[in-house]
């Protein structure tokens, strides 16, 4: 007799961080019907930091997503990525969209979770995060 497939497909509801949802997209953290997610590996960029990150939102768009429904997160929540869900990201730095100066901006390593700042016009990886309701 064949045995029936008890596979149960996560949901937002039902996911935990580190479950990666229907679209990509990756759980981070939820909490009082709200979840923070991250973008697939597959959207990531490597450009220099600015104020409106163009190259994160073109290759959002080119794969599909919606890119109003996406933003570049803080240092915090960088760091709360690198907390929660490291082994989905690359062991290097990337960038926030938290500015620490007029040359410079934060971003964080993901080999040790440390956050620092870099020159504005160097070229690190981005990851767009969203959130959504539950």
């Amino acid at each position: 007799k064949e045995q029936l497939n008890n596979y149960k497909e996560i949901t937002i509801e039902t996911a935990v961080p580190g479950d990666v949802l229907e679209d990509g997209s990756i759980v981070i953290q939820k909490s009082n019907g709200l979840a923070l997610l991250v973008a697939p590996k597959s959207t990531e960029v490597v450009c220099k930091w600015s104020k409106t990150f163009p190259e994160v939102f073109n290759k959002l768009k080119e794969q599909g997503f919606n890119p109003s429904q996406w933003f570049v997160p803080t240092k915090e929540q960088l760091e709360l990525a690198h907390d929660f869900i490291p082994s989905h990201f690359s062991t290097t730095f990337y960038w926030s969209s938290t500015e620490f100066n007029a040359t410079d901006a934060w971003g964080v390593i993901y080999n040790d979770g440390i956050a620092g700042f870099s020159p504005k016009a160097s070229k690190f990886f981005v990851r767009a995060f969203r959130c959504v309701t539950y």
